[in-house]
């Protein structure tokens, strides 16, 4: 029997390349912190039933369940291991327009940090009762960081809802 140099090249690519093409992708980790209803200090507050991280490598996605939709602030505070952090802004105003903007210091930082962070990038969207936050991983050290943990602060004239209760949320590696 003859093989050919055509059923050699066949073998590789059925033995070798196929079982590559099969692999599953690479997915970004990700952190669920489930809030109970009800515990924001009144009816009227921007009350969390659910946020959600996504550590991605060219995109923090961070998606806020609410009780209703409101009016308000939803703060995404994100803490990379060992460095500062910064927090996502997402404002709900009376007429449904919605705003954003990134300010430095995650709530773990401590101190004062006052401004803006320049960072192009940051999209919002809020539909009904989700606010789903997204940068790009430049926008935190220039994409130079690892894994990080997060928590979420509502308010609606005043402090309304922290999730997760614990303070932070377990460090999510970056994907």
């Amino acid at each position: 029997m003859r093989i050919t140099k055509a059923a050699v090249a066949a073998t590789l690519v059925l033995g070798v390349a196929a079982p590559l093409g099969l692999a599953s992708p690479v997915h970004a980790a990700t952190e669920v912190v489930v809030d109970p209803a009800g515990d924001a200090g009144g009816p009227q507050r921007l009350d969390v039933t659910r946020a959600a991280v996504r550590n991605d490598d060219r995109l923090l996605v961070a998606r806020v369940s609410l009780a209703e939709d409101r009016r308000g602030d939803v703060i995404v505070s994100v803490d990379p291991r060992g460095d500062s952090g910064l927090r996502l802004v997402a404002t709900k105003k009376t007429d449904g327009s919605v705003r954003e903007q990134i300010l430095p210091g995650a709530f773990t930082d401590g101190g004062d940090v006052d401004g803006p962070t320049p960072c192009r990038g940051l999209r919002v969207r809020w539909a009904e009762d989700v606010a789903r936050l997204a940068m790009p991983s430049a926008c935190l050290h220039d994409g130079d960081y690892g894994a990080v943990r997060f928590s979420v602060l509502t308010e609606n004239g005043a402090d309304s809802d922290v999730a997760p209760d614990r303070g932070t949320s377990g460090w999510i590696p970056r994907g």
